[in-house]
């Protein structure tokens, strides 16, 4: 079957505090492996014999600010797309590529890629024709029921033939722990498209036949932990296919673990520890299975044992997390009640995503 177009999503391209080195030219490291795996993508699009890579929003990652090291190498990485692996590229504006609520074109930190010939979808719809199938673009709606109006009114204005269209919205559905204030696949489904395919939510998934979130080029941070990144390859018959890339992942462990698990990924492992001394060892046998970063969640075995609210029990708490572990016992471990062991698990979870949001983006 004939590949016709690739897409990817949601590539937050940044200069990234965590985990990251800078080099003598200035590249960002986590950077680098951003732009390797654009690059990868498009060249696995051209190798499908297809022409175009569509880009499904949030090209980049902080509103309103770009540094000139990362306009700079977005820029050469798309010459290089462009010019010598020879794709049409078309470029929605995500939200967090604008400066603005709406989609303005002047506020849009990827509209200077329009001059090194990235078609910039930014305002009024547009359509690029392939073959027998026309794909329609519609940028960021600051507002549901204007992103469904326009769809309607494009799809309507469009007649007969087979369509595709390319948004960014979150879908509800898409990410099973999301709340559900996005738009209902089945609303997106009844607007008579053959495929509609969304950037915003990063995680790949079909919703229902027909209704896809694309999914994040690569993970970004620990609120990408087990979601599924990479692009997409389209048929001309509207089948599909979804690719990883070589990009490192953001995983979350605990207990037995394999080299497969833990090498080229970014690692957060939470465990139970007699001592400090077994902290040491387990940060030194994830660096040396090739952890590319590391964050620990290790709690003494001291500090689960049965305590009372006096201050000889809290006098033995030397860390924030075994002080939440001896005050969930000293609460709830009253009537049989509460799984203790879920609660701390629970509790420790929400710290440690609290003390890693700062160096993880």
């Amino acid at each position: 079957m004939k590949t016709i177009y690739g897409v990817i999503s949601d590539p937050h391209y940044h200069s990234w505090s965590a985990f990251s080195t800078i080099s003598v030219s200035g590249l960002n490291s986590r950077l680098k492996i951003q732009l390797d795996a654009t690059i990868e993508a498009a060249k696995a699009i051209k190798a499908s014999g297809a022409k175009y890579m569509f880009v499904a929003g949030d090209t980049f990652h902080t509103r309103g600010s770009i540094t000139p090291t990362v306009l700079h190498y977005v820029t050469e990485a798309y010459k290089t797309v462009i010019n010598e692996i020879g794709l049409e590229v078309w470029m929605l504006a995500g939200n967090h590529d604008l400066e603005t609520n709406d989609s303005v074109f002047s506020a849009n930190a990827a509209a200077s890629l329009q001059s090194i010939g990235v078609n910039i979808v930014c305002g009024p719809a547009q359509s690029v024709k392939i073959d027998d199938v026309t794909v329609h673009f519609i940028s960021w709606r600051n507002s549901h029921a204007e992103l469904l109006a326009d769809m309607k009114s494009l799809r309507e204005k469009a007649g007969s033939g087979i369509h595709d269209i390319v948004i960014h919205t979150g879908i509800n559905k898409a990410i099973p722990t999301m709340p559900d204030v996005g738009i209902e696949a089945n609303d997106l489904k009844e607007l008579g498209f053959r495929l509609v395919l969304s950037g915003h939510y990063h995680n790949h998934k079909e919703i229902i036949p027909g209704v896809v979130s694309v999914g994040a080029l690569t993970h970004q941070n620990w609120g990408d932990v087990g979601t599924l990144a990479g692009f997409m390859l389209v048929q001309e018959d509207g089948s599909f296919t979804q690719h990883e890339t070589s990009a490192p992942k953001f995983v979350s462990l605990e207990g037995d673990v394999t080299e497969d698990d833990i090498r080229g990924n970014y690692v957060r492992y939470r465990a139970v520890i007699e001592n400090d001394a077994e902290a040491v060892q387990i940060k030194e046998q994830l660096a040396t299975l090739g952890a590319v970063g590391v964050v620990t969640n290790l709690i003494k075995k001291a500090s689960m044992m049965a305590g009372t609210a006096s201050t000889e029990s809290t006098s033995k708490i030397d860390s924030l997390s075994e002080s939440i572990s001896a005050y969930c016992k000293v609460v709830h471990d009253t009537d049989g009640g509460f799984d203790l062991a879920k609660l701390d698990s629970l509790c420790n979870e929400i710290l440690l995503e609290a003390e890693s949001a700062g160096t993880s983006e």
